[in-house]
């Protein structure tokens, strides 16, 4: 995905992360080095958070396809401060999958929105997702080959 889709606003961009078990919670966190990992979950000071969670099973044939999640935290009034009469949430959905077609190699199966986006994570809270925040994601599939 391309940071450039929000140049103005202030925006975490996060690659692949792990579903990371820390007290009987599961936290998707990325890694930073070593041992250490870092939280990616709900910064209130940014506009746009994303971050991809691929999923544990993959399938094979002639190489492999995995369902990869890409998720977003949003503050709406930031990233579309003119829209005033609606919420924006459509104007979302429609600039990421445009963005994620146009970059290509992740075929869109589905868009999850609100809360049950982030039902496999712990600490998220229904005011996250309440406005101007919003919550979703999107289920994509991506297949790479394997070059042995």
């Amino acid at each position: 995905m391309a940071a450039k889709l929000f140049t103005s606003n202030s925006c975490d961009w996060f690659g692949r992360v792990f579903r990371n078990q820390r007290n009987d919670e599961t936290i998707p966190e990325r890694y930073v080095s070593g041992i250490d990992y870092q939280s990616v979950l709900l910064n209130d000071n940014k506009d746009l958070t994303c971050f991809f969670d691929v999923q544990p099973s993959e399938d094979y044939d002639n190489g492999f396809t995995s369902d990869v999640w890409i998720c977003f935290s949003v503050n709406l009034a930031k990233l579309y401060p003119t829209v005033t009469t609606e919420r924006a949430t459509e104007y979302l959905h429609e600039d990421l999958i445009k963005t994620i077609k146009r970059i290509g190699g992740w075929e869109v199966t589905g868009l999850v929105r609100g809360l049950p986006a982030f039902s496999e994570y712990s600490r998220v809270k229904p005011e996250h997702d309440k406005q101007p925040y919003y919550l979703m994601r999107i289920n994509t599939k991506v297949k790479y080959p394997l070059n042995c």
